[in-house]
């Protein structure tokens, strides 16, 4: 399909067009001129008429070009534009089963960057690695994938999607993995990838929480179960079926862990031996995944339904390195899967052009 072109009076008023357009959900954009979304194709060396799939609900066919035109909008450098074409082919991948993000749960779409690619384009990886933190490629990356969403996806609020509350996240919700203060491989190693290839990895996120993991008080041993405890928390996790928790850890828990001795591999195993999902008995989750009563712990205010827990599994965990060193305590952002239909993460390699 070839790219639509509009003509106004001056760039002054492309803001109020872009509104009229139903082009932004809201926060302002770049306008997507000729000489700008041109520049992105002539360094993608791609054809921009190359379709990538369909993005849901709206079933929009993805294509380089109107990718491009999205990224243009969301302040994105042509460097930038790979990764979320790279993200694109998550989003239409049929084994992540984004459908389960427009339910009236309102999931949202989280993407981490590995790689050369965090260095190389500049992300923001320490403290307030989750923004504002002033890190454009963070943001504007983050913020095209939104806005792919919503242009090509039509993922409007009200029409075809239905999320009761919403989730702030959803602005701009992308993050790159650190790259100096890891003990370890790029976490996309553990996704079948080259420790020097460059990845995003896309999961349809819910529940996003900050846990401190006091290494400097309780030892190495209860961090791990305050890792696991942050997994899961009574009446609000799930236990049906499998669901992917993403644990991004700060430099300086990281490196304790590797100079006891653990890889990443081993930290994950460690946290799921510890970890349980919990539930209420609703939507049949004792029909599903490998749920066992368990007493409601809230004694002071108890439910009125059957708790139930299941167990968690090293590949359902995610270990990612990030945010500010704190050498006197650790701290840790859990995030929680909305949804456990499909595959739980999906990794893609990012192609930057020759």
């Amino acid at each position: 399909m070839k790219a639509e072109i509009h003509q106004i009076e001056s760039l002054e008023r492309f803001p109020e067009f872009a509104y009229a357009q139903d082009w932004t959900d809201g926060l302002p954009v770049f306008p997507p001129t000729r000489p700008a979304v041109e520049g992105m194709l002539g360094y993608l060396k791609r054809d921009p008429g190359e379709v990538l799939g369909t993005i849901f609900p709206g079933d929009g066919e993805a294509t380089v070009e109107n990718v491009a035109a999205n990224c243009a909008m969301a302040g994105c450098l042509a460097e930038h534009v790979p990764v979320v074409l790279a993200a694109v082919e998550a989003l239409v991948d049929p084994a992540l089963m984004i459908t389960t993000t427009q339910s009236t749960g309102a999931g949202v779409i989280f993407t981490m960057v590995s790689g050369p690619a965090v260095g190389r384009l500049g992300f923001h990886t320490r403290e307030w690695i989750f923004g504002p933190n002033g890190g454009r490629a963070n943001a504007a990356i983050g913020r095209a994938i939104r806005l792919v969403l919503w242009n090509i996806g039509r993922a409007h609020p009200g029409k075809l999607i239905k999320g009761t509350m919403g989730n702030p996240a959803a602005w701009s919700y992308c993050i790159g993995e650190e790259q100096e203060l890891t003990p370890w491989e790029p976490v996309h190693v553990d996704f079948g990838l080259a420790p020097g290839a460059s990845a995003v990895t896309v999961m349809k996120a819910g529940e996003h929480s900050q846990i401190a993991v006091p290494l400097n008080t309780v030892g190495l041993n209860e961090c791990i179960t305050l890792l696991a405890r942050g997994i899961g928390r009574a009446g609000v996790s799930m236990s049906a079926g499998k669901r992917a928790y993403v644990l991004v850890i700060n430099p300086s828990l990281a490196q304790a862990f590797a100079r006891a001795g653990y890889t990443r591999q081993q930290v994950r195993a460690a946290v799921a031996e510890r970890a349980w999902k919990y539930s209420y008995d609703w939507q049949n989750d004792t029909k599903q995944g490998d749920p066992v009563p368990f007493p409601d712990p809230y004694t002071k205010a108890p439910s009125e339904r059957q708790h139930f827990v299941a167990p968690v599994t090293p590949d359902e965990i995610c270990v990612v390195v990030g945010g500010g060193e704190a050498p006197q305590m650790g701290q840790c952002v859990t995030i929680s899967s909305r949804n456990a239909v499909g595959q739980l993460m999906v990794t893609k390699r990012i192609r930057f052009p020759a």
